[in-house]
């Protein structure tokens, strides 16, 4: 039953993206999108590719609509003033990964100013904005298509024949050979695939901030405590590291993570139930601030993206 009213709310969005017009970018520029609602790796993608892109060479910029902050703007990886309590959790790990990022909803006019900075621009999360950037990029992971129907029915913001719109769809490996896979590849022009790793552990304790080996945290009970849109996922990969999961505070996607709820966490820590928190590295950053006020070691898992050579070389 739920499939009709899905059908219409992805009509409404199909006919938005035709009748609309379409804003290009005429500057060198990646735009990384989803039609998933959240989970589907964009920023991890965006972030790898950024990566690979400074190791090529290139002086890159990122353009982030700053959803879930409530400042906007410039925001450069030199500036040690900036409030990150106001920011967009994925704008701070941007410029702390050393990426200037602007944040404005009006995404054309955001590449038109970072562009004085930058020769090439990578913008997260673009595809429901109408813009065309040079290289467009839709990515999914297995959580992300869920049930394959439209919001609020499902996990999908636009129908899966938005696709067209797409040069490249990038799926996670673990969708190979799957249902999702068969109905996706109707629409899509060129399929490729990519998979997670976890490159190191971030370390705080205090003022100090480190990385460590992901020997660091192995068998060590965790307070989990994430903000993500699928904490599922972050509970696998500490799983992975040899993390005994004692607690997983979650908060819904993009929140702040609160103090008190910290407070908590460390109490727990000091009276021997735990060892330490995890967190993702997105998180990590927020919390950052917090770890003195409670005393205790906060460790982020750094994730990162393979990504095959092919669009590596298409995008530059």
């Amino acid at each position: 039953m739920l499939k009709i009213p899905s059908s219409l709310v992805g009509l409404a969005t199909l006919l938005r993206r035709c009748l609309f017009k379409k804003e290009k970018l005429d500057f060198p520029s990646a735009g990384i999108g989803s039609l998933a609602l959240g989970g589907a790796g964009k920023t991890t993608i965006t972030l790898s590719l950024a990566e690979e892109l400074r190791k090529r060479g290139k002086k890159v910029g990122i353009v982030h609509s700053g959803y879930g902050g409530k400042i906007f703007g410039l925001f450069s990886p030199e500036d040690k003033a900036t409030n990150f309590h106001e920011v967009s959790d994925e704008v701070i790990l941007y410029v702390k990964n050393g990426f200037p990022v602007y944040a404005n909803k009006n995404r054309k006019k955001a590449l038109d100013l970072i562009s004085n900075i930058a020769d090439y621009v990578l913008l997260d999360d673009f595809f429901s904005a109408l813009v065309e950037p040079k290289i467009k990029i839709i990515s999914f992971t297995k959580e992300s298509l869920g049930n394959l129907l439209i919001q609020p029915f499902g996990p999908l913001r636009e129908p899966l024949v938005s696709l067209l719109w797409a040069d490249i769809v990038l799926l996670e490996d673990k969708i190979k050979n799957s249902y999702e896979e068969k109905k996706i590849k109707k629409y899509a022009k060129k399929i490729y695939y990519f998979s997670t790793y976890i490159e190191s552990i971030l370390h705080c304790n205090k003022k100090e901030l480190k990385e460590e080996s992901k020997e660091k945290i192995k068998g060590a009970r965790a307070i989990c405590v994430s903000s993500i849109a699928i904490p599922s996922r972050f509970e696998k990969t500490a799983q992975k590291l040899g993390v005994k999961i004692y607690e997983h505070i979650k908060f819904r996607d993009h929140a702040p993570i609160t103090l008190p709820k910290l407070k908590d966490a460390a109490e727990k820590i000091k009276s021997k139930k735990a060892d330490i928190i995890l967190t993702t590295e997105k998180d990590f950053w927020k919390i950052t601030s917090l770890c003195e006020k409670i005393h205790c070691d906060v460790f982020g898992i750094k994730i990162r993206a393979k990504i095959e050579d092919e669009i590596k070389n298409k995008i530059i």
